[in-house]
């Protein structure tokens, strides 16, 4: 498995949980795909082959990347094409077995376990500073069967959003800082492709913002803004900013689904 970026050379290390992810994601690929994820350090996308090779960063690799996506080879790469796949050659592993049916002795029990209920579970990542406003918004969340998720930093939350789906993202302004001004996971959240940013919902708690009120929320690129006064009505908040949410982007999601797109 691939342990140094091709681009930067930074060592990547992952955790157990996001190197089980990526080992699934590779498992899962149809002949002939690539898997590509970022590095966490230089940003650039790095392309993974089904046995976890990265392909960049060579001239070997390039030719191979330009062939496998019929692109146009330069003037005497053909040569040098032949001369990277006799190089590069690797015996061809077979396609993966198909998963085992899930196990459900608990039915005889009626009782899930922990893995089976967190999967059915979206999950709210809440970035704010511990205290009553944060075990408000928790309950709130909760209330409306997310599973909360805190971190302890804004780099260990976008790290850990690289290889989680989060249906939910809550962020406090003075998380980070006084405000939002420099604020990486912020920028982090406004820069993130729409084909993932479409099924968050965003959600900005600070003194500076006016509850449920749209057009701000449109500008700061979140779902909801809330006031600190306000935040003792959360529950009420959400219920609301939802339904407008579901009533302006509903059918457009269904539709996105309906052709198959994420």
């Amino acid at each position: 498995m691939i342990s140094q970026c091709p681009h930067c050379l930074k060592d990547i290390k992952l955790n157990e949980a996001q190197q089980a992810k990526v080992d699934q994601a590779l498992a899962a690929l149809a002949t002939g795909r690539t898997l590509k994820i970022g590095c966490p350090h230089c940003k650039t996308a790095i392309e993974l082959t089904a046995d976890g090779r990265a392909i960049g960063g060579t001239v070997m690799e390039t030719l191979l990347t330009d062939d496998q996506n019929d692109q146009t080879i330069p003037p005497g790469g053909n040569e040098l094409l032949e001369k990277a796949r006799a190089s590069s050659a690797s015996p061809v592993k077979p396609p993966p077995d198909a998963p085992h049916p899930p196990d459900v002795n608990w039915l005889a029990s009626g009782e899930m376990s922990e893995k089976a209920v967190v999967s059915d579970i979206p999950m709210a990542l809440i970035l704010m500073k511990e205290g009553a406003m944060r075990d408000q918004v928790t309950k709130a969340f909760e209330a409306r069967r997310y599973m909360p998720v805190f971190k302890n930093s804004a780099e260990e939350a976008i790290e850990e959003m690289r290889f989680t789906d989060y249906a939910a993202v809550v962020l406090q302004s003075s998380y980070e800082g006084a405000n939002l001004d420099g604020s990486l996971f912020h920028e982090h959240m406004c820069g993130m492709g729409m084909s993932k940013r479409r099924y968050i919902y965003y959600v900005l708690i600070g003194p500076e913002f006016r509850t449920l009120y749209d057009l701000e929320a449109l500008a700061m690129s979140a779902n909801l803004t809330v006031n600190d006064n306000e935040v003792k009505y959360i529950d009420t908040i959400l219920k609301k900013g939802y339904r407008s949410y579901e009533e302006l982007f509903g059918p457009y999601l269904k539709a996105l689904k309906e052709h198959g797109k994420r």
